[in-house]
């Protein structure tokens, strides 16, 4: 019994939580989701550059036609 009480009150907040994002994102829009990418984004690439076995290659550029014969 007390089970069903927990996840009924559980689903209900989770519920409540989704419909309060819903309006804030169509009032204030999704500025937070953007910057939560870009924040995401900044720490991929900080971890990424900290690894010995990534090495970057820029686009736009013949890298591997300037590699000696």
């Amino acid at each position: 019994l007390l089970l069903l009480l927990y996840q009924n009150i559980k689903t209900e907040g989770d519920s409540k939580a989704a419909e309060l994002i819903a309006n804030s994102l169509a009032s204030a829009g999704d500025g937070l989701i953007e910057l939560r990418k870009l924040e995401a984004a900044e720490d991929i690439a900080y971890q990424l550059s900290r690894s010995r076995n990534i090495t970057y290659l820029p686009s736009g550029q013949s890298v591997l036609l300037q590699l000696p014969q």
